[in-house]
């Protein structure tokens, strides 16, 4: 039989995103269907069928992403990628990630990014790792902190379907000052928040707690709790989903109520950078219980766009002109030579016959875009090659941040 990629129709989008269980070996829940078509433009859904039949998903949301800088740039998340067992290896992932890439380009989004199952697979089309994730496994009881910090402000715990106008300002301004964050629509928090029909009550219904001082809102919490006990008492598991703050005070504090939770033994989550908070201020860091992952994989679809939209330098402020030789199959209008000329920060990118200081493919730049690498970093695994002498101490002072980037949202 004949399999036909086209436009997932509207009217089966639900039986579009069911058929994923197969593929995820997961079930696909109500709530999560309808969180999904709340925040998809369903034009951009593609799907391979056979005989009238899902055999193949794929998906792109449109989005803002937070680039180095605080800058908001157009990106496509591309999610929901399944080719069923029966149908593995006949090429039907790679033709439907081609029509998903030149959709991006040509809708004007300098960058394409995804969560990869399998991150080899997405390497082949161009994408870098451009941000890594540190998980906690915590012992509560003793991780402790560095210093006997005074107690400040208060907590308050929030009915589900509460809360919205509280936590929307401290994540935009955690948002700000990282690269790595995705803009979030009212529709895209009912799917983080709490919800009224789902987390009213109940052991495992998710929390939103609020830490406030005088001057506002500093930070929140979204967690759940799973009880449990055994002969030497509780030993409960707290996961939680997120917290974010808008002040140092408000990390701390958020974190301190996190751990000091009544009967939990375990804090388990996810997502975190590697230069969060957390680590300066455990007084026994071995205690989390840290195991790294990869996070946001990225790709560059418009090299111009996509490198004048963020900043340069530790500081912002950065200048100098680098010459890139950049390899590109996959997307060969990005291939050839380009001149990045930084003066405060800002940068004005084009194509240039000047002798190159650095050759690197598709992937390295996409890596040394966020700033989570260095180009000294790659130029160590055989990476990014240094052309002329001092090219690689001149993309490091241009290209990395003061805090790593970090994506906390999976999609």
């Amino acid at each position: 039989m004949t399999v036909e990629i086209r436009v997932c129709p509207p009217e089966r989008f639900t039986e579009f995103l069911k058929s994923a269980e197969v593929a995820f070996s997961d079930d696909v829940s109500d709530d999560l269907i309808q969180r999904v078509e709340a925040v998809s433009d369903k034009e951009r859904y593609l799907c391979a069928m056979e005989n009238d039949r899902f055999v193949a998903t794929a998906g792109v949301f449109g989005v803002g992403l937070s680039v180095p800088g605080g800058g908001d740039m157009p990106a496509g998340g591309i999610t929901w990628v399944t080719v069923v067992p029966t149908h593995r290896r006949r090429g039907i992932m790679r033709e439907m990630m081609r029509r998903m890439i030149d959709d991006c380009h040509r809708r004007g989004e300098p960058i394409a990014m995804l969560w990869a199952a399998e991150g080899a697979i997405y390497q082949r089309f161009g994408f870098g790792l451009a941000t890594f994730t540190l998980n906690l496994e915590a012992e509560t009881t003793a991780v402790g902190f560095t210093r006997d910090w005074p107690r400040e402000g208060a907590f308050r715990l929030l009915p589900a379907g509460q809360g919205l106008e509280l936590v929307t300002p401290i994540y935009e301004a955690a948002r700000a000052t990282r690269a790595g964050f995705l803009s979030r629509t009212p529709a895209w928090w009912v799917g983080i928040l709490p919800l009224v029909e789902k987390d009213a009550k109940g052991g495992e219904a998710r929390r939103l707690v609020v830490y406030e001082t005088a001057d506002g809102p500093e930070a929140y919490a979204i967690y759940k709790t799973k009880s449990d006990w055994n002969a030497r008492g509780p030993k409960s598991i707290l996961t939680l989903d997120e917290a974010m703050a808008s002040t140092p005070r408000g990390t701390r504090e958020i974190w301190r109520y996190l751990f000091e939770v009544d009967l939990v033994r375990t804090l388990k989550t996810w997502r975190l950078p590697f230069d969060h908070p957390i680590f300066a201020l455990a007084a026994e860091p071995r205690r989390l219980g840290t195991t790294m992952g990869d996070g946001l994989w990225v790709r560059i679809l418009d090299v111009a766009a996509a490198l004048e939209g963020r900043t340069y330098g530790i500081d912002g402020h950065g200048n100098g002109g680098l010459t890139l030789d950049l390899r590109d199959d996959y997307c060969a209008w990005n291939a050839g030579r380009w001149r990045l000329d930084a003066s405060d920060g800002s940068a004005r990118v084009a194509r240039t016959d000047l002798e190159a200081d650095l050759a690197l493919d598709a992937n390295d730049l996409a890596c040394l875009f966020m700033g989570g690498y260095t180009a000294t970093a790659l130029a160590g695994a055989g990476r990014v090659v240094e052309l002329r002498p001092g090219g690689l101490a001149l993309a490091d002072g241009l290209f990395p941040t003061a805090s790593q980037p970090w994506c906390p949202q999976e999609f």
